[in-house]
């Protein structure tokens, strides 16, 4: 079934040139040259791609892609601006999007942002599935040293119920060599009585097989749709041995008529709970079946495991290339295996050869290295809504310090002039800005040097300066050094300053730097104060 993409823009030229090009690229398209225009067909029909102008009159494409999602929460966005810049993709991004082009563009560009847009929506789902399918591959794990059915059909809907989002469920256990139903569990909003399955269970006896979630064109999952009963979802569990139980979701009416992701969902979950029970069964047929039964019940906890590592490798995949914060998080993931690692072998290895140690403390600092670099590139994307207080600025400036690590050699001096205002700021966000500027200028002083920490008050703002005796910064770099990825030195990747002007300008304030080569660099914060009268 081909794609359906929705392209919203006030540009007649843009419009009838996006939307041949995606056409003949295979998608079914539509097309709307206004934000509003385009919000009343995503409410009427079902898209797969949004592509929307970021700049149209009345809606924007911002609004029109919050809006959108919230119609179709599985929609993939992308926007067009003219404006190219960091914080046109900022915005975009913190709104929803997926990617961003930008005008002039060519048009293998917008279809390789559609494709990667498919790619994250994808990569998200399977992210979801991921979380919500360990619970019962641990489940699943214990299951195989219990025999007692009716609990472990209680704990799976438990985790489906969780998993899912409905508001009741119910599992109907298939009843070995024969064709009944029996109710195995049941949790949450049941009504009475349950629906009449003979139909379906028929329709599940010609067709044998697990639903498969992933077919192209998800071709069974449709098939779900014809076996609703009112606001009961019937998902069969099928095994290698055939019917092994009936899953049933209940949902309110709200959530009617049930979208694509959560069909998929309901069928991953019965597919892993048809993969334990069967398995349960198995074990529990150990005494009578012996060896050929221990070789079934490795059989089966194999395919149970390359299964879940085929969707961590999946999930791994899809979200490689995804830009700025989404790249940040999934290297946290190696990077705290080999922490892990490092640790562990450490224990193993107890008075091992000085040169293994030395190696194994190298990998733990490159670790705690990589892991800065990462936090530096999340906080610069990711900058949240500011939370501000009243704060005492000579308090913010003594939390800090405790805060700081300043190294031998190296002295602090503070000059914080009394009776200043209070000013209006959220004390963590100005901290790290604080703390950013202290690094910078102990990097800058590697032979040790003085730094001056300054307050003061001055034409309805306070200042902060923060003055080292170091190397200074050369003149062709001073226009440089807080535009983002810009950097001189050997580590780092030049976000800190970057991130320090952006958390500034979030407070309506001002940063600015004085500098002489060989003689040292000031910093100055000025920010607006709210007198005790205001």
């Amino acid at each position: 079934m081909a794609k359906r993409v929705l392209i919203a823009d006030d540009e007649p030229a843009i419009l009838a040139l996006c939307s041949r090009a995606v056409r003949s690229w295979g998608y079914e398209v539509a097309k709307a040259s206004s934000g509003e225009e385009a919000l009343a067909l995503v409410k009427r029909e079902h898209f797969d791609v949004l592509i929307a102008d970021i700049v149209m009159p009345g809606i924007s494409g911002i609004e029109l892609l919050q809006k959108a999602r919230e119609v179709i929460p599985e929609l993939a966005v992308v926007v067009i601006t003219g404006f190219s810049s960091v914080e046109s993709a900022i915005k975009a991004l913190r709104a929803g999007a997926h990617d961003f082009i930008t005008k002039p563009f060519h048009i293998e560009e917008l279809r390789e942002a559609i494709e990667h847009a498919l790619q994250e929506v994808r990569a998200a789902e399977e992210h979801a599935q991921l979380r919500a399918l360990w619970p019962l591959w641990e489940l699943g794990q214990r299951a195989l040293r219990q025999s007692d059915e009716g609990k472990l059909s209680a704990e799976m809907l438990d985790i489906a119920l969780s998993a899912s989002e409905a508001e009741g469920a119910a599992l109907l256990l298939k009843v070995e060599e024969a064709e009944t139903l029996t109710l195995g569990a049941q949790t949450g909003k049941v009504p009475e009585p349950l629906p009449d399955l003979s139909e379906a269970l028929e329709q599940w006896k010609e067709q044998p097989q697990a639903l498969n979630p992933f077919e192209e064109g998800d071709k069974n999952l449709e098939a779900l749709s014809v076996i609703e009963e009112g606001r009961a979802l019937c998902v069969p569990l099928v095994g290698s041995t055939g019917l092994v139980g009936v899953l049933l979701l209940y949902y309110e009416e709200e959530a009617l008529p049930l979208r694509r992701g959560d069909r998929r969902m309901a069928v991953i979950l019965a597919n892993q709970m048809a993969i334990i029970l069967e398995n349960v069964r198995l074990v529990r047929q150990l005494k009578e079946w012996s060896r050929e039964l221990e070789k079934r019940v490795e059989e089966r906890t194999r395919e149970l495991r390359e299964a879940h590592e085929r969707l961590i490798r999946a999930e791994r995949l899809a979200t490689v290339g995804k830009f700025g914060a989404g790249i940040a998080h999934e290297l946290r993931n190696p990077l705290g295996v080999i922490s892990n690692s490092v640790y562990y072998l450490k224990n193993r290895l107890g008075d091992a050869d000085p040169k293994v140690v030395k190696h194994l403390n190298i990998i733990s600092r490159e670790v705690e290295r990589a892991n800065n670099i990462i936090t530096d590139l999340m906080n610069f994307v990711r900058v949240s809504e500011l939370r501000t207080e009243l704060t005492d600025p000579n308090e913010l400036v003594r939390t800090t310090l405790e805060r700081a690590l300043i190294p031998d050699g190296l002295t602090v001096r503070t000059e914080l002039a009394e009776g200043l205002p209070k000013i209006d700021v959220d004390s963590e966000k100005l901290e790290q800005v604080f703390l950013n500027l202290i690094n910078n200028a102990v990097q800058a002083m590697p032979d040790g040097g003085e730094l001056c920490i300054r307050t003061g008050a001055e034409n309805g703002e306070v200042s902060f300066d923060f003055k080292d005796t170091g190397e200074g910064i050369p003149p062709e770099n001073m226009d440089k050094i807080f535009e983002p990825l810009f950097t001189t030195k050997t580590r780092g990747i030049g976000l800190g300053l970057a991130l320090a002007k952006l958390l500034v300008d979030a407070h309506e304030g001002e940063i600015d730097v004085a500098s002489q080569v060989g003689e040292g660099t000031c910093f100055t914060v000025r920010l607006p104060h709210q007198s005790k009268g205001e």
